[in-house]
């Protein structure tokens, strides 16, 4: 259960079928909501078909128009077995009963017991138990570790994520390297979105702007508004060069950005511009998870800056003054940030 906005947690897909090669499967994707209006209405759902090349790939909507978009005429249903109904039944009955107990901040792992208790456990402590459930230990197990030493469970909840995060972070040192295109980071750090730090509470699941924009990732702040995290490449210069390859230097004293990173804030401003002009529109909320662009703000990852002097480090802070609403880091200060943030799980 992830926090959208302080009215809305989305749930993470669940399976309620899959085919019989594992190639294609429905799942019900929902989202607990506070109604003030009917308190008791706090469930939103949607059932979606997806698919995948091969069992190692990872899965896909099914793409397609929606239901508003059909013509007279037109039909588009998904079809459940009387198995997938009766889990459909089963796992709305659980998502009503979390939602009796409101919308929690942040993410949180939801157990749901039979005798109608719901309770909340640590995310990565739950991550290290469904780990030890694919490997050799059985929940018993687990259980009475939990029960007989909490803190031994909760050490080994921290060292589990620790080691998951170091993998993500040596995958992030060898890639930033390569000339990987633009969606490998977007698709990297959207599922890694604890390097950015814990500014942000969750990811608005709608990226459409308008029919014409799509935003890479549109970003919930702590305080519940929008942020706009435009993502780039590590291999794209940061400054204006010369043709041998040194930085150019207007009337050798200042640096100026490259033009890549001019189209990418030119590209960030109007972002801005068209969600404001969004704002007004009644299913904007509707479709962003309640959340309104209030003052949205942008934050552009580009190039490197590995190797900087006190020329660039200089230049850097006194260009990213001069921008309003929008601020530039580069993939050596979202590397650094990772680094910074594994250290809080690392075993003492």
């Amino acid at each position: 259960m992830n926090s959208t906005s302080p009215t809305s947690s989305q749930i993470g897909d669940i399976e309620i079928g899959i085919s019989k090669y594992g190639l294609t499967r429905k799942v019900l994707r929902a989202e607990v909501v506070k109604n003030n209006k009917a308190p008791h209405n706090t469930v939103k759902i949607a059932i979606v078909h997806q698919r995948r090349g091969k069992k190692e790939d990872e899965w896909e909507d099914l793409g397609g128009p929606q239901l508003s978009q059909l013509h007279a005429g037109e039909a588009a249903k998904i079809q459940l077995d009387t198995k997938q109904t009766k889990e459909l039944h089963e796992h709305l009955s659980a998502l009503y009963r979390i939602g009796e107990d409101g919308i929690r901040r942040g993410t949180t792992v939801l157990e749901i017991h039979d005798e109608d208790e719901v309770i909340s456990t640590d995310v990565g402590r739950a991550r290290v138990i469904e780990k030890l459930l694919k490997g050799d230990y059985s929940e018993e197990i687990w259980q009475a570790l939990v029960d007989e030493n909490p803190t031994l469970a909760t050490k080994m909840s921290l060292a589990r994520i620790y080691e998951e995060r170091k993998q993500v972070l040596s995958a992030f040192e060898h890639d930033i390297d390569r000339d990987l295109p633009e969606k490998h980071w977007q698709k990297f750090l959207e599922q890694n979105r604890w390097i950015f730090g814990s500014s942000y509470i969750g990811r608005i699941g709608e990226t459409r702007i308008n029919i014409k924009s799509t935003l890479d990732h549109p970003l919930i702040t702590e305080d519940g508004h929008l942020e706009i995290v435009e993502i780039k490449k590590p291999t794209f210069p940061f400054w204006r060069k010369n043709k041998d390859g040194s930085n150019f230097q207007y009337r050798d004293k200042y640096l100026v950005p490259h033009s890549e990173l001019v189209c990418a804030l030119s590209q960030g401003t109007n972002y801005i511009l068209e969600v404001e002009r969004e704002m007004d529109k009644r299913t904007w909320a509707d479709t962003h998870d309640g959340i309104y662009p209030i003052k949205p703000k942008c934050l552009v990852v580009h190039g490197r800056s590995s190797g900087w002097g006190d020329l660039e480090s200089t230049a850097y802070r006194v260009f990213n003054d001069s921008l309003h609403g929008i601020t530039v880091i580069t993939f050596d200060h979202l590397l650094l940030r990772a680094r910074q943030i594994i250290e809080l799980f690392k075993p003492g």
